[in-house]
């Protein structure tokens, strides 16, 4: 065989193995976030008290077990704080969490009169699933077991949704399901894949790559794609008064995705924070944290008494 076509069979070879190797690191990152180790609560208790807030007396709080059968194949648990007031806030926990990392909000929203769900994403706490799906599939499983907590008690009535990060992605993309649904608080959530993709990325080119290659990950072994976790194009939808919350330093989902948020929404409230790391700004900043939520509420509380007018 003519040396020419050695060559050119060997560096076939070399190119195939290299394409192999990068289509499997790839697959085995996407993989790492997708289904990563799960934790449980009493991982994330500590967690809390380690580097957020976190009080043993949340959980003496009494709660509604409210289990909801996903239509994708598991159960989800959900957490209803009935603490006797008139509305419920439906606080969004984020990736690789639980109600646990919820519950210094549920004590939030009790101090300003408010009952509260927490529900348990898939493949989080003590609900079931195999992987994560940033979005995709949450918000289907977050929207039946609301329904099913107003099935069960039909005098619940969901004033607002809360999200933290993966659960604020999550909050936006549910929110158009929500019929008069009074209004939305976003804290340190993503616009989108790109946009999750922009602390590790500031090449814009690379990162619609990147979010391209990535979908053929999910789409092809997880079922489902990027463009379900947009959360921005969802937003576009949504009309009830929204709070934009975000750190200038946060280094998990980058400051640049409040920005996208807030073009879309320019009407939205922000708040930011200099620099509180991802998700700690209510631990470093409580004072202004609770007084940006407090604005959101009295303005939904004065769209509320138009309406009756």
């Amino acid at each position: 065989m003519p040396s020419g076509y050695i060559a050119l069979i060997v560096i076939c070879c070399v190119l195939a193995a290299v394409l192999i190797g990068a289509f499997v690191t790839l697959f085995l990152l996407v993989r790492s976030y997708l289904k990563p180790e799960k934790r449980s609560d009493e991982d994330l208790i500590v967690h809390e008290k380690d580097v957020k807030k976190f009080s043993d007396e949340w959980l003496k709080e009494e709660y509604v077990p409210v289990w909801t059968e996903s239509r994708f194949g598991y159960r989800l648990k959900g957490y209803f704080y009935d603490f006797g007031f008139a509305e419920t806030v439906v606080c969004l926990h984020g990736h690789n969490a639980s109600h646990i990392s919820q519950l210094k909000y549920m004590e939030l929203f009790k101090k300003l009169g408010y009952n509260a769900f927490l529900p348990d994403h898939r493949y989080s706490g003590s609900s079931g699933g195999k992987y994560i799906t940033f979005g995709a599939k949450e918000k289907i499983d977050a929207a039946d077991a609301i329904n099913n907590l107003k099935t069960l008690r039909p005098d619940v009535k969901i004033a607002g949704l809360f999200g933290e990060s993966m659960g604020a992605a999550t909050a936006m993309l549910l929110a158009p399901e929500i019929p008069d649904l009074g209004f939305l608080i976003e804290y340190c959530g993503y616009a989108n894949f790109e946009g999750l993709l922009s602390g590790f990325l500031k090449n814009k080119t690379f990162r619609k790559l990147g979010v391209a290659l990535i979908g053929m990950v999910t789409k092809a072994f997880y079922g489902f794609s990027p463009k379900e976790c947009d959360a921005a194009e969802a937003l576009t939808k949504t009309r009830c008064p929204l709070l934009i919350l975000h750190s200038r330093a946060d280094q998990v989902v980058a400051f640049e995705n409040a920005l996208i948020l807030k073009g879309v929404r320019p009407d939205a409230e922000t708040v930011f924070f200099d620099d509180s790391l991802h998700a700690r700004s209510l631990c470093v900043y409580p004072e202004r944290f609770e007084s940006a939520v407090v604005d959101i509420l009295e303005r939904y509380d004065r769209s509320k008494q138009l309406k009756s007018v």
